[in-house]
């Protein structure tokens, strides 16, 4: 019995006395792709998400694509069609699901607008009932535990970058799925992302019954993809995708750079690098393929994401810079509206504070920071580039 297969057959939701069983296949079927992930070709998980696709889309009467236009989702999207061609069916016939949180990049709304177009989707777009600044006034305000509360943990309380999510995404999405009575959800969740998904991918596999968050079928056709595996994919099949992805960059360069280039420079050239400028170190964005081969040769390089222009939750890996350099007027409204800036003085290295109190010659505290903010930002307009 093939993996598809398996999970039909043991994918039978069902309630008794109170208690749901049959929402998840064994652990034998949903470790199986993680197992083999590593060694499968592109070809081979291509054809375990076109197949797992088919088998959820044939059990669905109401399925929904959740797409952020992001690159993973954009794929889950196109995967959708194939299957749905292969099952004799219209590749436009099925509902695509963006939850737009008025904080979109200008990027992906032009991107939407595109793919809606060319590929004939058929987009539902559901909003939040709250803005960001209204879930910020209405907590407090913002403290430094915005930008460094892990997610899930819930020492303090449940953070307040959570209570974001659950306003700006989760709750527009439990509403309308709702509204639109959908039973399948295909989601472009990938394993490689964080260790909890990793983990969320074992515990619950490629295809499940969501009993507590979503009280539908969820698939996950590139749950075992790699990073490497999408950008492939994207090249092979000629896949468009949003200009986010050509922003990328590079925050720091290895130490043994000239030697790190020379041994790669047959590579570097075939990706369109300019191979001067990497050793004179004048690079400074890279797209994402570029990206993720430079990150192997060990530079740090920013790589942002679709979703909230303010999101805290990566300002601790260089948001800040990136936002600044690409963004300034968002990032000014970030820094003085919000109340980041007041907020992230707490957080920056030491060297950086006492820098700055040299060249000010005042004492910063908690309690003038926002005093003596357009001041520092005036001297030093980095300051919050790095957290480390």
């Amino acid at each position: 019995m093939s993996i598809h297969e398996s999970y039909d057959a043991q994918i039978k939701p069902t309630k008794e006395s109170g208690v749901w069983e049959f929402t998840r296949a064994d652990k034998e079927t949903r470790y199986s792709h993680f197992k083999d992930h590593k060694t499968a070709t592109l070809e081979e998980k291509e054809r375990w998400a076109i197949d797992i696709l088919k088998m959820a889309l044939s059990r669905s009467k109401k399925p929904v694509i959740s797409c952020s236009f992001g690159i993973d989702s954009i794929i889950d999207v196109y995967l959708t069609r194939k299957a749905l061609v292969e099952l004799g069916r219209d590749p436009s016939d099925i509902d695509i699901v963006w939850n737009d949180t008025a904080n979109e990049f200008r990027e992906v709304r032009l991107y939407q607008k595109q793919m809606t177009e060319q590929w004939n989707l058929r987009l539902v777009v559901t909003k939040p009932k709250r803005t960001l600044k209204h879930i910020i006034d209405r907590n407090g305000g913002i403290s430094d535990d915005y930008f460094v509360a892990r997610k899930g943990d819930r020492r303090q309380g449940k953070p307040l970058s959570e209570k974001c999510c659950a306003t700006l995404k989760h709750e527009p999405m439990r509403r309308v799925l709702k509204e639109k009575k959908w039973d399948l959800m295909v989601v472009g969740l990938r394993a490689d992302e964080s260790r909890q998904r990793l983990q969320a991918g074992l515990r619950d596999g490629e295809y499940f019954y969501s009993v507590s968050e979503w009280k539908a079928f969820v698939c996950r056709p590139i749950l075992w993809w790699k990073e490497k595996d999408i950008w492939d994919y994207v090249e092979k099949e000629n896949i468009p995708y949003n200009d986010l992805y050509r922003k990328n960059l590079i925050q720091a360069y290895p130490p043994n750079v000239q030697s790190t280039l020379k041994a790669h420079k047959e590579a570097i050239l075939d990706l369109g690098l300019d191979y001067q400028d990497l050793i004179d170190e004048q690079t400074q964005i890279v797209d994402r393929r570029q990206a993720y081969f430079l990150e192997s040769l060990g530079f740090k390089v920013f790589t942002p994401r679709t979703g909230c222009m303010m999101c805290p939750i990566r300002v601790k890996y260089g948001y800040m810079q990136w936002m600044r350099l690409n963004y300034d007027k968002v990032y000014n409204a970030m820094v003085y509206n919000l109340g980041y800036g007041n907020a992230l003085m707490n957080l920056i290295p030491d060297d950086v504070r006492e820098e700055i109190e040299a060249l000010l010659g005042v004492t910063i505290t908690p309690e003038n920071v926002h005093e003596h903010l357009q001041e520092v930002l005036n001297v030093k307009p980095c300051t919050f580039d790095r957290f480390d």
